[in-house]
């Protein structure tokens, strides 16, 4: 009898975090996606994750100059191989036969399956799929999910793993299930795609993960069918028919998104905020909450040893104010910008984009300066994060703030960290005094980031957005008012000036106790609420035994 833990799980992401040094990711999503594989390898679930290789930076910021497939090795990823032979598969793009192999890692019964178009038999315009990270030409974008989610299906199959679920990780995912509908057509002739997707259902759940629409790929239907049809006419299956179920019809176009919540037959969110976002933006929505969590042995530090929440309030400070320094080395490593390893060090990190509203901070620097300039009671500020270069948007605010950074009023303590990647997060999330998050209520789907720092005792200074939510943060952090422009600024400002700096500063015998009270109950809200353990656990109970 296959229990609940031991059900087979397929689960299809664009992108993982799983290396420091490798680029097949951009943000958020694939550290979240790496931590889930993590866990799953720790339980020993028979869990196959499913991804690509990519050969460049997502950003072009990499500087490690070393072929992917050297850094693949290095991590202990194999090409597949059976019978002496390598494991191929093949999809159609458009009138081309693309070829795709794996790399694949073991940890017992869990693997991550990358699959990589860059071979010599390829056409060059079909191995330049396996460029970029979300390509921003339409016909690569769709190239792509037709190889990872077409593709992944027929490798899972070749590598003979015998899933009993399916979970597909955003839109971009989607084509994964339209693949296994095209499977069950096989074996029932007639059918019509409606029908297959219909019985295929049950075993297909999605997750996703932000109500914004970069989520999914949209394409005119000329181009998927150009890219598509052939595909679709090799089953027998007409362009209408899914349109029925990827189309949107105001727009006249396809929607990767669409697609995989017309496929799938449970869906979760990735908060209770964010599922109700959903369902005000779409009433029809039948998400489900299940909150992001994080893989706690990847994100805290060593330096925790045993169980931080006995330590005396002498040995717990010491160990955080080392983090802190090894934090502000990192920064000067990076940047030659000297901060001091003492003072209350607030940490602004995430991806720049208009809703997570970074030019807060900077708003006003005159009001600004005299907050990190106060003599007895100093702040720093440490801000990470680069925009996505087609955003044009988060790329002027990534530019305002580094030009703040140079401000010689400010430059002394506001540092700019231009290189945010897993290395610099475990730095960020370790050492910082203060987290600081402050999104558009609504926008921030969950905010993993957070969780991360206060695993390590950071204390939350954020809008109620996301998982933050969910916590009566007012105890053990601050909120900001969900307010906008100039107010939403000053809030901030007086808040850091008014009661962060004063609590930061409240010491007897160079100790903050009431500081550290806060800190551990950080510590003690993500372990027994926000960890992959409990959320790997969600999946599994909401998502897969329903398979």
């Amino acid at each position: 009898m296959t229990t609940q833990q031991s059900i087979p799980v397929a689960y299809f992401s664009a992108e993982y975090a799983i290396a420091d040094d490798m680029p097949i990711y951009a943000g958020g999503l694939g550290v979240l996606a790496a931590d889930i594989v993590l866990q799953a390898a720790a339980e020993n679930r028979p869990f196959m994750a499913v991804g690509l290789v990519y050969h460049q930076a997502f950003s072009g910021n990499d500087l490690d100059q070393r072929p992917i497939h050297e850094r693949l090795s290095s991590h202990g990823f194999e090409v597949a191989v059976h019978d002496g032979q390598r494991v191929t598969v093949t999809v159609q793009v458009a009138d081309r036969t693309v070829k795709l192999q794996a790399w694949v890692k073991q940890w017992g019964q869990t693997s991550l399956v990358l699959l990589d178009t860059k071979l010599p038999e390829n056409d060059p315009r079909d191995q330049a799929v396996c460029d970029h990270l979300y390509a921003s030409e339409h016909h690569l974008a769709m190239a792509q999910e037709i190889c990872l989610g077409m593709g992944g299906v027929a490798m899972v199959r070749a590598l003979g793993f015998q899933p009993q679920a399916w979970h597909l990780n955003e839109g971009h995912t989607a084509l994964a299930g339209l693949a296994l509908a095209l499977e069950y057509l096989k074996g029932h002739a007639g059918s019509s795609l409606a029908a297959a997707a219909a019985a295929m259902r049950p075993v297909i759940a999605g997750t996703k993960h932000t109500i914004l629409p970069g989520a999914g790929l949209f394409l005119d239907w000329g181009s998927v069918d150009l890219l598509l049809g052939p595909t679709l006419q090799a089953s027998g299956i007409h362009l209408d028919e899914l349109k029925s179920l990827a189309g949107r019809p105001q727009q006249n176009d396809y929607s990767g998104t669409k697609l995989l919540v017309s496929l799938c037959g449970r869906q979760s969110g990735v908060s209770i905020l964010h599922v109700s976002e959903e369902k005000r933006v779409h009433p029809s929505s039948t998400l489900i909450p299940i909150t992001n969590g994080i893989f706690r042995w990847r994100w805290t530090t060593k330096a925790w040893d045993g169980n931080p929440l006995e330590y005396d309030d002498a040995k717990f400070w010491a160990v955080h104010n080392e983090n802190r320094r090894q934090l502000i080395e990192h920064v000067r490593q990076q940047t030659g910008k000297q901060l001091n390893n003492d003072w209350l060090t607030v940490v602004w990190a995430r991806r720049m984009a208009a809703y997570k509203r970074p030019e807060l901070l900077v708003s006003d620097t005159e009001r600004l300066a005299k907050i990190l300039n106060n003599s007895d009671k100093p702040v720093q500020f440490i801000v990470a994060g680069q925009a996505n270069p087609a955003d044009m948007g988060g790329v002027e605010l990534m530019q305002r703030i580094i030009s703040a950074a140079k401000l010689p009023e400010l430059a002394p303590r506001l540092a700019y960290l231009p290189g945010y990647n897993p290395v610099s997060a475990k730095f960020l999330v370790r050492g910082a005094d203060v987290w600081l998050n402050t999104p558009i209520r609504g926008y921030e789907a969950c905010g993993t980031s957070g969780m991360k720092a206060s695993l390590n005792g950071a204390l939350q200074l954020s809008t109620s957005d996301g998982w933050v939510d969910e916590v009566k943060l007012q105890d053990i952090g601050w909120l900001l008012p969900d307010v906008g422009g100039e107010a939403a600024s000053q809030a901030l400002y007086d808040i850091l000036e008014d009661e962060v700096a004063p609590l930061f500063y409240w010491r007897t015998y160079g100790i903050p106790h009431y500081w550290i009270e806060r800190m551990r109950a950080n510590m003690k809200l993500v372990l027994e609420g926000f960890t992959t353990e409990r959320m790997l656990a969600e999946y599994y109970t909401k998502l897969y035994e329903h398979a």
